[in-house]
This record gives C-alpha cells, sequence and structure tokens, in this order.
C-alpha cells in the first residue's frame, strides 16, 4: 500500500513537471514558426498527453481487455471535457475560438458518431474490426493534415512583440523531457491506484472508467491548468478537442489493429453522454454570446463528473 502511494506521488511530480515542459516547447515552437497556438495544442500538446493513453491501449490490447481500452478512451474523453475544462475555466475562464466551434468541435461529434456505429453496428456481433480500425486510423490522419494545414494558413497578429529567443535544440529538449514526464508520471499513477483499487475488488470495466481514464487524463488536466495560467486559452482547448478525437479514433484502432476489439453494451450509456456533452459545447454559442466558458460553468462541470463517476458504481 505505502509503494503504490509513492508511486503515485512520484507519478504526479513527474506530470507537473512535464506538462510545464511541453506547453513551454510547444509555445516556443508556436511563436518560431508563427503557428497558432490551437494547432500546437491539437496536435503536438493533443498527441503528447495522449501518450499514456495509447500505451495503455496496446498493452490492454496485448493481454486482451478490451474493456480498459473502450473503458479509457470513453472515459478519458468525459474526463477531458468535464473535469480538464471544469479545472481550467475555475482558474481562468476560456474562450472557444471560431475554428474550435466550426471545425473541430463537429469533428469531435462525428468521431463519436462514426465509433458508436462500429461498436453496435459494425462488421461484427459487437466487435470492431481490423477494417474499421483502419478507417479510424485514416480519419485521424486526415484531421491532423488537415489541421496542419489550417494551422499554417494562420500567422500570429502579435508578430511585433519581442518573444523570448529560444534554440531549436531547447525546443525539442523542452518537448522530449516533458513528453516523458507525462508518460512516466502517468505509468505509475495509473500503476498505483489500479493496485489499490484491486485491494477492494473493483471490477476492470470500472476501474477503466474511472481510475485509468483519470490517471490517463492526468497529463491533459496538469497541461490545461498551466496553459490557462499563463494565459494561453487556445493551446488549453485544443489540447482538449485533439487529444479526445485522438482518444476516439486512435485508441479502438489501435487495440483492434493488434485484435479485433469486443464490445461490451454497457459502454453505450457513457458513450451516449459523452455525445451530450461534446453537441452541448458545439451549440455553446447560441447560449453564451460571448463563447466564454465561466468559472461558474466549471464548476458545473465538475459537479457533472463527480456526479457521472458516482453513477458508474
Amino acid at each position: 500500500m505505502l509503494f503504490e502511494l509513492m508511486l503515485m506521488i512520484i507519478g504526479f511530480i513527474l506530470l507537473i513537471k512535464g506538462a510545464d515542459f511541453v506547453v513551454k516547447g510547444a509555445s516556443h515552437i508556436a511563436k518560431r514558426f508563427h503557428l497558432s497556438e490551437m494547432l500546437i495544442g491539437i496536435v503536438i500538446v493533443g498527441i503528447g498527453t495522449s501518450l499514456p493513453e495509447i500505451i495503455v491501449t496496446v498493452k490492454s490490447s496485448l493481454t486482451g481487455n478490451p474493456d480498459i481500452i473502450i473503458g479509457n478512451s470513453i472515459g478519458s474523453c468525459i474526463c477531458n471535457l468535464l473535469l480538464v475544462i471544469g479545472i481550467a475555466s475555475v482558474c481562468h475562464p476560456l474562450k472557444l475560438d471560431n475554428r474550435i466551434l466550426q471545425v473541430h468541435l463537429p469533428v469531435s461529434v462525428f468521431s463519436i458518431l462514426m465509433l458508436a456505429i462500429f461498436c453496435n453496428f459494425g462488421a461484427g456481433n459487437y466487435i470492431i474490426s481490423q477494417t474499421e480500425a483502419w478507417i479510424l486510423m485514416i480519419f485521424a490522419t486526415i484531421y491532423i493534415i488537415y489541421t496542419v494545414y489550417e494551422g499554417k494558413e494562420e500567422i500570429e497578429e502579435d508578430n511585433n512583440v519581442e518573444t523570448e529567443k529560444v534554440t531549436f535544440i531547447w525546443i525539442l529538449i523542452y518537448l522530449i523531457l516533458g513528453v516523458l514526464g507525462l508518460k512516466f508520471g502517468a505509468d505509475f499513477v495509473v500503476d498505483g491506484a489500479v493496485a489499490i483499487a484491486e485491494l477492494f475488488g473493483v471490477s476492470e470495466s470500472i476501474i477503466s472508467m474511472t481510475i485509468v481514464s483519470l490517471g490517463t487524463s492526468l497529463p491533459e488536466i496538469v497541461t490545461c491548468i498551466i496553459a490557462t495560467i499563463k494565459k494561453e486559452s487556445d493551446l488549453a482547448i485544443g489540447n482538449v478537442i485533439g487529444s479526445n478525437i485522438f482518444n476516439i479514433c486512435l485508441l479502438p484502432a489501435v487495440g483492434a489493429m493488434i485484435t479485433p476489439i469486443h464490445y461490451d453494451l454497457g459502454f453505450n450509456r457513457s458513450l451516449l453522454f459523452l455525445l451530450m456533452i461534446t453537441t452541448y459545447l458545439l451549440i455553446f454559442d447560441l447560449f453564451k454570446n460571448k463563447r466564454l466558458i465561466s468559472r461558474n460553468h466549471g464548476v458545473i462541470f465538475i459537479l457533472l463528473f463527480c456526479l457521472y463517476v458516482s453513477c458508474l458504481f
């Protein structure tokens, strides 16, 4: 018990420092190449902070634990939207960019619908086949290519503001150290948490939807908080939306490429809940003209996440 607690503490420290390095490196890239911070948040930081989920997926597929793959995919997305955005907006209100509302959130909704169709009406009896895995992978690749192209069209308006001069080597070191910190930090936290949960006889599906998804979402939580504190709202929102699209598309795709994934129909309620909260953010502008996720919204999101987790038990 003591060892697992120490493992989690070390993991939290690695996550905090890793997230700080990733945000710092990503921001310098945006400023050096005059790219939008939203692009960096979606592609570099989004994929970087999704590494823990991808690694958990590979391990689970190799060891024959499909519930962890699907549960981690859906649970991490719900955690990102409610807990990550909730905590970040409590720290500082977040503004939704036009491109988030017009492009990236619709892509997120479409990816959720596509996964739901494959899981319930796909090639097999509630099985994600390797063919469907390739479709998800190709979709994610097209999204990344489009986002990079879109980002190259965006030139930051603050070109006249002096920025800190950082060499490319230091930027690369920041990113490598940050991603490594996030990876090993999440591993330590999840391993410790799962070991503690198993002492109390918690089922695999509940572990995947709560402790594993929360643990693998810790990079997003810490990264978004740091980005928000540094007033880099686009980086924070881009990280969450990008990470969710990668979680929904890449995690089942990577797992099913190794071996077809059997889908438990019990996940449908969580998948529907994920679709509902993603759609709410998509039509958020209809209810809030300023497109600002306020501190009050953040508190509501956090309470919704706590209610969701309590309903799983």
